[in-house]
């Protein structure tokens, strides 16, 4: 059992925590740019469009991210499609995220999403997209104005595992279909990893929403099932990483290493699962901000004495476990 301690410990541990998590805020507003490139056949063309459609769709229809902060880019340059800006051209994405970088608050979401086939290599990685291409090394750069958001790249193209360690940088998951850029063929990691953000099924922890994380894993185990069912050499292994490490993973736990971030990014506030009862809303904002301050404290345990780490530690379990309770109780689950 927990022990009791006083509440000027308390006070201390809770102060010493928010110090290192830099007190962001357990909110922040999501803005979400997909771009969809260059189909080249009308399958792909098609093919490209529907996933892009269904996840601007969705952003807007079950996370409740604004309209205006959803723009999809596309082959297409006259598509009538919600939440469609325009053609996919370099000069169009570069504006928009230029845009983004002057207006987003500090602890916003940057959500940026590929969607089609890419090729080159290394820092020459890119998308294929209407006109000039957009490469690694553009995205890169692009990224790095934003040095107080928290950035999620999601490449989801054939040929995106050279873009990882280019765009790879302290506070920003990325995702790519592939392991490098030699496995070319059509993604179909990408179909599966919209599906964990529409549908129903991804949310494993059964807390009301789903994590690029969790959105990650369902999509691997998919798209390892469709190559076994098809007896097919699996040509496309999705890594994630999200540590500023450079080198990208596929199996991260989630907890001690790799996908640390990524299991506490989502696309909603963290409401809308339970936006009919604004009591269990507030409780469920609670607890997945003190899962954050208790993923924040692991982190930095080694720096930390023995003694610091446990106190901290153990007011932030108090406060879990308690919020947990509130929420079982106007539930009506068991524990």
């Amino acid at each position: 059992m927990i022990g009791v301690f006083t509440k000027t410990r308390a006070r201390m541990a809770l102060a010493a925590l928010c110090a290192l998590s830099g007190g962001a805020p357990l909110l922040a507003q999501t803005h979400l740019v997909i771009v969809s490139g260059l189909g080249g056949e009308k399958k792909y063309t098609d093919s490209f469009a529907r996933i892009a459609s269904a996840l601007a769709d969705a952003a807007a229809k079950r996370y409740g991210i604004p309209d205006a902060e959803i723009s999809w880019f596309g082959e297409d340059s006259v598509s009538k499609l919600p939440h469609f800006r325009g053609q996919s051209t370099k000069a169009n994405i570069e504006r928009t995220l230029n845009q983004l970088a002057t207006k987003s608050a500090p602890g916003d979401q940057i959500v940026l999403v590929l969607i089609g086939h890419g090729s080159g290599e290394n820092d020459d990685s890119k998308i294929s997209i209407p006109g000039p291409d957009l490469s690694a090394r553009d995205f890169a750069q692009l990224l790095g104005k934003f040095p107080t958001q928290k950035i999620a790249f999601v490449n989801l193209t054939s040929a995106s595992g050279d873009m990882l360690p280019v765009v790879s940088a302290p506070n920003r998951v990325v995702i790519t279909a592939t392991k490098s850029s030699f496995e070319r063929n059509e993604s179909r990691f990408a179909q599966f990893f919209v599906d964990a953000l529409t549908k129903d099924g991804a949310d494993t922890d059964k807390d009301g929403r789903v994590s690029l994380f969790e959105a990650f894993r369902y999509a691997t185990v998919e798209t390892k099932r469709v190559y076994e069912t098809d007896t097919r050499l699996q040509t496309e292994h999705a890594q994630l990483e999200d540590m500023g490490a450079k080198t990208g993973v596929a199996e991260p736990d989630g907890r001690t290493g790799e996908g640390l971030l990524a299991r506490r990014f989502f696309l909603d506030g963290g409401v809308s699962a339970h936006g009919n009862d604004p009591q269990l809303a507030s409780l469920y904002k609670d607890k997945f901000g003190l899962e954050d301050r208790i993923d924040s404290l692991r982190t930095k345990k080694a720096s930390m004495t023995s003694e610091a780490y446990d106190d901290a530690l153990e007011v932030l379990l108090v406060d879990l476990a308690r919020k947990a309770k509130s929420i079982r109780d106007i539930e009506g689950r068991k524990a």
